[in-house]
């Protein structure tokens, strides 16, 4: 894996994980705000009826949600000892639409002219609940969009940043020791990259430099052993020739001119397998 990608990967997994994490809080704490308004209204409405029925007793005989969003029903002083407001989500049957439909409940108990009464408020949660499911929908889209902008943003930034590192790579791909040629560094504002330029033109300049000294050893070399060498075996050869030398003396002559031949065979086998090695000579 490309080193561009390596951190794009881990970067888009710690801001999935981020993202989600801030999502979820986020969910949560509007599902609670929205919560406390229902709660809010639904204790104003309370608020009201009691005071309404200060005013007019017949709202205490009201038992059923038929005509209202209330019902009040009597109890005891044991009962409501203790007692207090108290809020959840329950089903109601709606006879507009003929089905069970949610809303949230508050229970609660007043004291009015030496008698305790319990009353239950009830209102819709129908909006609320299409409400949940857009906030959750847009949050989910919110969420996608902005993993999906910052990723984007993030590669396309990074691989601005990293530009110069891929271009000094493929000019080292095609720097060649052999044809003794330069690489043109780009300038760039990322320090790190900058040092690198200047290690790595400071590296190839001493590779530059050995391959040359050791080119020249090798040339040098190759002279200095073949020029003796070539005369031991001419003077070698010429005393061959002298007919007055006994046999034993021949052959010990003759054993030393194979001796040198085979070092001069040697020396050229040695010195054609360096130049093979430092690419002295084309592929072909």
């Amino acid at each position: 894996m490309k080193l561009l990608n390596y951190t794009t990967t881990y970067f888009a997994v710690i801001l999935v994980f981020l993202l989600g994490l801030w999502a979820l809080i986020f969910y949560f704490e509007i599902l609670d705000e929205i919560y406390d308004r229902m709660d809010d209204g639904l204790d104003n409405q309370k608020t009201l009826v009691i005071r309404k029925a200060k005013q007019d007793s017949s709202v205490l005989k009201k038992n059923a949600f038929k005509d209202g969003n209330y019902i009040i029903t009597p109890t005891t002083p044991e009962f409501s000892k203790g007692v207090t407001d108290a809020y959840r989500d329950t089903l109601m049957f709606m006879e507009n639409e003929e089905e069970y439909e949610p809303v949230r409940l508050l229970e609660s108990v007043f004291q009015q002219d030496g008698s305790f009464y319990k009353i239950k408020v009830v209102t819709s949660m129908v909006e609320e609940d299409d409400l949940r499911k857009e906030l959750f929908f847009s949050l989910l889209w919110l969420y996608l969009g902005l993993i999906l902008t910052i990723v984007l943003l993030n590669s396309f930034f990074q691989q601005k940043a990293w530009k110069p590192f891929y271009k000094l790579l493929r000019r080292l791909e095609e720097f060649s020791i052999e044809r003794n040629n330069r690489i043109e560094f780009e300038y760039t504002k990322i320090e790190e990259f900058q040092l690198l330029n200047e290690r790595i033109d400071r590296l190839l300049k001493k590779s530059v430099e050995s391959y040359k000294s050791q080119k020249e050893f090798i040339e040098n070399a190759s002279h200095e052993l073949q020029t003796p060498l070539a005369i031991s075996i001419n003077k070698l050869e010429l005393m061959a020739e002298n007919t007055d030398l006994p046999p034993q003396q021949m052959e010990e002559l003759g054993a030393v001119l194979q001796s040198l031949e085979r070092l001069t065979r040697l020396n050229r086998s040695l010195i054609l397998l360096s130049r093979i090695e430092n690419r002295q000579f084309a592929e072909k």
